[in-house]
């Protein structure tokens, strides 16, 4: 049996789409395509090999099935639109800008950002700590814009039945009926939070992904972590901080209920192989401002990579 034969009946065993609506599941089949897809070293579009790009070729065949299922034409639907910048016959930013040196062997933290801003934090060690809440911005860039304080799971609504509940009494109103489309469910968080996010796995492909110009490579995550804790608990000792990877989700699958919102993130960012240092505070307001810590020169523990003026 063929590999796409066994994703096809192993789909046909677990049909998770199979009430989603045409909408649902081209957007789906967006996500999905544009973490398979990246960029390679000479510009030209490509598909990741490793584990995680096997994964997403697996869901994207989920997708072709249940088309198949439903009597769809592929043709018919739109499967994939916003793709990885392709640079052909130029090599993509995203590696022009290392000029020809490696990325670090041992575990390593990347930010990526503006020149200016990223040549102040490699010479001053000049941090900006955001709240999380500003990330819902709708004008800020497609890759960092996020409800960050929501964590949003959907249920197939085969099977369920619903009922109207007077609010007040909590007596049952009419007869039961069944939900026309499948259900979201969601975990918000009450407090905001304050964030700063790197990446720990870097694709030439995210340069552009976060119209990014400049990127500071940290060698040393360690001692940055704790660099950085110690000038955020002098400006600001009443937050705690927490480092983590971000464990991405897949929305059709069991919510995440055991995983905090503020380290949890729709599959969709998963190219992005997010690592963010968060600091809490029980009732922290939603409109807090964001604040500058300055950690002195980050020589020894990172490279600065930015393009000339």
């Amino acid at each position: 049996m063929k590999r796409h034969e066994y994703w096809r009946m192993q789909y046909r065993m677990d049909r998770y789409l199979e009430t989603a609506s045409i909408k649902e599941i081209e957007k789906r089949s967006k996500e999905i395509n544009f973490n398979l897809l990246t960029i390679s070293d000479n510009g030209k579009l490509s598909m990741l090999t490793d584990s995680g790009g096997v994964e997403w070729m697996k869901l994207a065949t989920h997708i072709l099935e249940e088309a198949v299922l439903r009597g769809l034409d592929y043709g018919a639907l739109e499967l994939m639109d916003n793709l990885p910048k392709i640079s052909h016959p130029e090599p993509p930013r995203g590696l022009s800008i290392l000029k020809g040196q490696s990325l670090p062997v041992q575990p390593y933290l990347v930010r990526i950002g503006q020149r200016q801003h990223i040549i102040n934090a490699y010479s001053q060690g000049l941090i900006r700590i955001a709240p999380a809440a500003s990330y819902s911005d709708p004008s800020l860039n497609v890759a960092i814009n996020d409800d960050e304080l929501k964590v949003q799971t959907i249920r197939s609504r085969k099977g369920v039945v619903m009922q109207r509940v007077d609010e007040r009494t909590g007596a049952k109103i009419g007869p039961t009926f069944q939900p026309l489309n499948d259900l979201t469910y969601t975990r918000s968080l009450d407090d905001n939070f304050f964030v700063l996010c790197l990446t720990q796995k870097y694709q030439p492909r995210l340069l552009d992904d976060f119209a990014g110009d400049g990127l500071l490579i940290i060698t040393n995550p360690l001692r940055f972590q704790k660099r950085l804790e110690r000038a955020v608990k002098t400006v600001r000792p009443d937050i705690k901080m927490t480092a983590s990877a971000i464990v991405y989700f897949d929305p059709y699958k069991p919510d995440p209920t055991d995983i905090p919102c503020h380290l949890a993130k729709d599959f969709s960012y998963w190219y992005q192989q997010e690592f963010r240092m968060v600091w809490t505070k029980p009732g922290l307001s939603l409109d807090e401002k964001p604040f500058f810590v300055e950690l002195g020169t980050l020589e020894g523990i990172a490279s600065m990579y930015v393009f000339p003026k």
